[in-house]
């Protein structure tokens, strides 16, 4: 995935909010990638979709990390 990069520790292709508390993981998988978010204020990872068109899931990435924090 272009607008993503590489993790030297956990091997996916990752990107971080400017704030630092929210970030969102692509995971390579059978039919494409699997994409995750995570909010520091949350208790738990989400799946925020996933498939082939890399422009959709990096879309679905930025709302993601610009959504305001809880």
């Amino acid at each position: 995935m272009k607008d993503f990069w590489m993790n030297h520790y956990s091997g996916r292709h990752e990107r971080w909010a400017v704030d630092g508390y929210r970030w969102v993981a692509a995971e390579p998988g059978r039919n494409g990638f699997e994409l995750w978010g995570y909010r520091d204020d949350a208790s738990e990872v989400v799946h925020l979709g996933s498939g082939t068109h890399e422009e959709e899931l990096e879309k679905l990435a930025d709302q993601f990390l610009r959504s305001p924090p809880r």
